[in-house]
């Protein structure tokens, strides 16, 4: 294993696209952590140690060509993302730590067999001298249940609710923004852009990422907090997402990739939102808030400006990147398309909702009086709304720069 040919730092368009992504995801996580996170956790030391290293290892899977180094940094990852949930040492937060050190160890060890017996067949680690090579069913189906866990898809999402309850809400846009998309690297370096497989491989693909997406967006819609909204509608775009890179064609990769972006931007500001609103209030229950908008304006446009960036609605980067994914989906297959549709009819109702519950209507009367709002917070999402809106208006220059590879 040598890690001068293990790595290519100087990769494609698509690598610096996704480097870019979660470079930045990761420093407004630590500019939030300095400002906000309390220091009566389990030890603020190791807190920005793991921080730094689940950014690390995020980029260190992206430009990995070797599949050995790649899962170092996977593992690495995930003793990262268990101490992050961890944090707050509380029993609660020491089980979703916990259930999401088992859940992704146990497949991890799974998708390692899928990579071994590639190693066995193909006779290298290293991606390039896959290139082109058939994959057999059994190893892509193993290394796909791994991808499964690590970007939280059915059946296997379970720790990701867990987590996102108790977890600091950096964490959980760090999260949202950096460690479920390493399974979506994998998928698209491995079986999209390096190998071939069975079309079978890639019908079970889609079918787990639409029923992902329609089932976790129904249940955000009957959730009670504003975490669990959160959660639920993660898990859905992430299924989106992986219905975009397994259709593929031109509209498929180019909106699954960009999709990662908005949708990273768009969910790691809500969740420093979240936060705010959560500190200032001592609740999360959405039946006890409401008001928000006359409480902080700024907050609250910026913050419906990163729920239609979610939604898909013009003139947010999110609208170009799910109008591409809804577009490969129909061209590939019509069943795909009418799935991806009702997806993203569901994040429209769901995230509706959410921005209802919390910024319009009248505050509670056991809630009255003085709020205080973190102006950290508060610019950190307006600066997640304003690359929204950017994003979405020069459309163009992201797009070009990801299809310049394709």
């Amino acid at each position: 294993m040598s890690f001068g040919a293990g790595f290519l730092f100087f990769g494609g368009n698509q690598e610096w696209f996704v480097a870019g992504v979660f470079g930045f995801i990761g420093l407004m996580a630590l500019l939030y952590s300095l400002v906000r996170v309390r220091r009566d956790g389990g030890g603020i030391l190791e807190y920005y140690i793991c921080l730094i290293l689940l950014v690390v290892c995020g980029l260190g899977v992206v430009f990995a060509r070797d599949l050995l180094w790649l899962f170092v940094f996977w593992e690495l990852a995930t003793v990262a993302l268990w101490r992050l949930v961890s944090y707050f040492r509380s029993r609660e937060a020491l089980d979703a730590g916990l259930w999401a050190l088992y859940i992704n160890f146990v497949a991890a060890a799974t998708m390692l067999v899928g990579l071994v017996i590639l190693q066995m067949e193909q006779g290298s680690w290293s991606l390039e001298a896959l290139v082109g090579r058939e994959i057999a069913l059994l190893p892509a189906i193993l290394i796909l249940l791994g991808i499964v866990a690590k970007s939280a898809a059915l059946p296997l999402y379970i720790w990701l609710p867990k987590a996102y309850r108790q977890a600091p809400a950096p964490v959980c846009a760090l999260l949202s923004g950096v460690a479920e998309n390493l399974g979506l690297v994998l998928f698209y370096k491995l079986f999209v852009v390096t190998s071939r497989v069975p079309s079978l491989f890639f019908l079970i693909s889609a079918v787990v990422a639409v029923v992902t997406s329609l089932v976790a967006g129904g249940v955000a819609l009957t959730t009670r907090t504003i975490r669990e909204t959160l959660a639920y509608s993660t898990v859905s775009q992430l299924g989106f997402i992986l219905l975009g890179l397994t259709v593929g064609g031109y509209y498929g990769i180019a909106g699954g990739l960009l999709y990662i972006m908005a949708h990273a931007v768009a969910k790691a500001g809500l969740f420093f939102a979240a936060g705010t609103v959560e500190e200032a209030e001592n609740t999360g229950e959405l039946e006890q808030l409401g008001g928000w908008a006359k409480i902080s304006p700024a907050l609250a446009g910026a913050s419906s400006v990163l729920v239609l960036s979610i939604m898909g609605l013009p003139p947010t980067v999110g609208f170009f990147a799910k109008i591409g994914v809804v577009i490969g989906a129909v061209q590939k297959n019509l069943l795909y398309g009418i799935g991806a549709l009702i997806a993203a009819l569901f994040t429209v109702l769901y995230l509706s909702r959410l921005y209802a519950r919390i910024f319009l209507g009248q505050r509670k009367a056991g809630f009255s009086g003085r709020v205080s709002v973190s102006k950290m917070a508060v610019v950190l999402v307006l600066v997640m709304a304003v690359i929204s809106v950017l994003a979405g208006v020069a459309w163009f220059i992201p797009v070009r720069f990801i299809t310049g590879g394709l």
